[in-house]
């Protein structure tokens, strides 16, 4: 019996010429692993990614084995949704979830997610960290419990904490701020996961003390594991929490930038005839108690949590690079999948935003990479657009697997074979605000959003993304006509038009 690794072409038979004759000689493919890495709120600005005041060399060298996407955007620059869309293959309107404050089973409860399927196709499925989100119903307490997802693990999702955000004496600090300024309101078990002390926190610490140390520990002790048995195939998640504010990691990590020599955003105003609410307040990060809680942000403030979220990506390098190096370690590297995604982007000052929640190329643009054995497009860049939506389908068929018809992705296994091959025409995020629904697209050439209300268009947007890379003039204010915008306007279809533009 000859032993083969299975790829996307699922089980294998070698022919060979033997003595004249056709000897057919049956093959047991062996199944691939897959480890699936998330990372919270980090925006593509990595060393693999051309920003080399990154300090990023674990993600680099695993951009070096695999393929670098360069234009993958998710479904919507939030959290909650975002991950329901990879980890369903559903976008948000088929899903109905569009925040924080709901689960993509509440309405949808017979829904299979990603790692379920690996789980129903024989695999062993854990999870380490945060893959899937918690639900924060609209004035109740949270629902942490939903995180672990039970019917998508083959055993309980590990996350530390629970408080994950700060050390313990960052946690004290925190309390203490909010029962000075509410003295009033009871600290119940629940509410200390959202007290919010100062926005960051360089702590004298080794990197296990936080959260996402312990995660890479636990990913390593199962690789550990799995090494040792090699039996059942395997899907492992691994899910980082930084950079998401509160910008924390260990101090060494802080040390490898010099704060005065951080670049800040370089454009900071607000687009001309773009309706405001299409932009936020940062509440995000006036949320601290150390930010101000209106006005602009001081430059040296601006350097600040720069520094701090890069150093908090640094953190997060080396954790992937324990997760990579255990791999190798225990021999799984050769027959293992490694999908790196982060679940939106951020802005840090452009715009004078923080944070997530817009319909904007650096809220909606994300980091993605892909490494599968033997692949052709190994240490490769690709321009096509993909999206997040297109993971699960994607690692189903790396794996060998029947694809489900119903999922609303494309695989991207092509491009690991033809990174240059022609590719979807679009990608497409969507952010609302109140009543107000928005849908962007995509193209090589363009970004468009529409505002919807009641069904009409109440605003558009559209930017030149070749002439203007930072979105700065929007080529539709003061309600200019534009035959570009009302091209683009019947292939957005309203969100809908994903369907038209996938590759043939």
């Amino acid at each position: 019996m000859i032993e083969v690794k299975r790829g996307k072409l699922g089980a294998l038979f070698w022919q060979s010429v033997v003595s004249g004759s056709l000897l057919m000689i049956s093959v047991v493919a062996k199944p691939l692993n897959v480890v699936m890495i998330a990372v919270d709120d980090m925006r593509p600005e990595l060393g693999c990614y051309g920003s080399t005041h990154v300090k990023s060399p674990n993600i680099d060298r695993l951009a070096a084995s695999g393929l670098l996407f360069e234009r993958a955007y998710c479904q919507q620059a939030i959290c909650g949704p975002s991950r329901a869309s990879l980890l369903t293959g559903l976008r948000p309107d088929t899903l109905g979830v569009h925040g924080n404050h709901a689960h993509y089973r509440d309405k949808n409860p017979g829904v299979v997610t990603l790692p379920q399927f690996f789980k129903e196709a024989g695999y062993f499925t854990a999870a380490c960290g945060k893959i899937n989100h918690g639900v924060f119903p609209k004035g109740k307490a949270p629902k942490w419990d939903v995180m672990g997802d039970e019917e998508s693990w083959s055993v309980p999702a590990f996350r530390p904490g629970p408080r994950y955000y700060y050390t313990e004496e960052g946690i004290e600090a925190a309390q203490r701020v909010f029962r000075k300024m509410f003295p009033q309101r009871p600290l119940s078990e629940w509410a200390q996961y959202l007290v919010f002390g100062p926005a960051e926190e360089a702590a004298p610490v080794d990197d296990d003390v936080l959260y996402d140390g312990q995660v890479a520990k636990r990913a390593v002790e199962y690789l550990e594991s799995f090494g040792e048995k090699k039996e059942e195939p395997f899907f492992l998640a691994v899910g980082f929490i930084k950079p998401h504010s509160p910008y924390i990691a260990p101090k060494k990590y802080f040390d490898l930038y010099d704060r005065e020599r951080i670049q800040l955003a370089k454009t900071k105003q607000w687009p001309q005839g773009v309706p405001k609410f299409a932009g936020h307040r940062s509440g995000e990060k006036r949320r601290y108690t150390d930010q101000p809680k209106k006005g602009a942000f001081s430059d040296a403030n601006q350097r600040e949590t720069r520094h701090a979220y890069y150093a908090c990506i640094s953190y997060i390098d080396a954790q992937i690079g324990k997760v990579l190096d255990a791999l190798e370690k225990n021999g799984l590297a050769d027959n293992t999948v490694v999908m790196l995604w982060s679940d939106h982007g951020y802005h840090l000052g452009e715009k004078g935003l923080w944070g997530k929640t817009t319909n904007y190329e650096l809220d909606t643009r994300v980091a993605m990479i892909c490494r599968t054995p033997g692949m052709k497009a190994k240490g490769r860049k690709t321009k096509a657009l993909v999206e997040l939506v297109d993971v699960y389908p994607s690692l189903v068929e790396l794996c060998g697997l029947k694809v489900a018809r119903h999922l609303e992705g494309q695989s991207i296994a092509a491009l690991l074979e033809d990174p240059e091959r022609d590719w979807k025409g679009a990608a497409f995020s969507q952010f609302g605000r109140g009543k107000v629904k928005g849908y962007a697209m995509r193209t090589k050439e363009y970004r468009y959003v529409e505002w919807i209300q009641n069904n009409e268009i109440v605003a558009r947007e559209l930017y030149d993304r070749l002439e203007d890379p930072r979105e700065e003039v929007n080529l539709l204010q003061g309600n200019k006509r534009s035959e570009v915008a009302e091209a683009l306007s019947l292939r957005l279809k309203r969100g809908k038009g994903w369907r038209d533009v996938l590759p043939k």
